[in-house]
């Protein structure tokens, strides 16, 4: 399974890969160029949502690309085309990548441009579109990081579901030497039963004498 730093990485590298792209930004919209001075073009991420379906990470990605436009915005249609061109490029990069069983990346086939102009303090102009990358997480369970012992405090007895018709399926009843039920439980816990010594008579038509106490 990919994490999520190594979805990031494949997103940084190809911005450090791409002839037209200047710097790589993750993180959140307004914290964009807050940190360090942005050399556009630029393209950066914020993660959306993640979901697992059927062994299956899905993780939703906003994507933005964007240039600085000239004050008389003489080349604002040039920059909407270039970045327009870029984003093609990164979905056709990422379903390259997708063929490569290696790495086991998949990409939403189908996603929406969304061009704006003069946005944030920089006055920049761009597309936005979201894609979901996926990847696979079987047998991620088997190698969970975690030391072995106890999963409840106590000796729990388990209780399982209840029958279509509302009953409890799963019933804990204590019987003494005779089969006869004393209690009945249908809920979890821990149960403490006193054992009681019994003096039984098996001898038919005399008396027993019990001549030393039993304590």
């Amino acid at each position: 399974m990919l994490t999520l730093n190594q979805t990031i990485e494949i997103l940084k590298n190809f911005t450090s890969k791409h002839k037209a792209l200047n710097s790589f930004y993750f993180g959140d919209k307004w914290e964009v160029g807050a940190s360090e001075n942005i050399q556009y073009p630029l393209l950066w991420c914020s993660l959306q949502n993640v979901a697992m379906t059927d062994n299956v990470v899905e993780r939703r990605f906003l994507i933005d690309i964007s240039d600085k436009v000239n004050l008389d915005e003489s080349n604002e249609n040039h920059v909407l085309s270039d970045c327009e061109q870029i984003a093609f490029d990164l979905l056709n990069y990422l379903e390259q990548i997708s063929d490569n069983e290696d790495i086991g990346l998949r990409i939403s086939r189908n996603t929406q441009l969304t061009d704006y102009t003069e946005d944030r303090d920089d006055m920049v102009s761009g597309f936005f579109f979201e894609i979901t990358l996926s990847s696979h997480i079987a047998g991620f369970s088997c190698d969970l990081p975690i030391n072995s012992g106890n999963i409840f405090d106590g000796n729990y007895i388990y209780v399982g579901g209840q029958t279509s018709g509302g009953t409890t399926a799963f019933v804990v009843e204590i019987k003494d030497q005779n089969g006869n039920t004393l209690q009945t439980f249908t809920t979890s816990g821990t149960y403490t039963v006193e054992v009681l010594q019994e003096i039984i008579d098996t001898i038919t038509g005399n008396t027993s004498t019990i001549i030393d106490p039993i304590n």
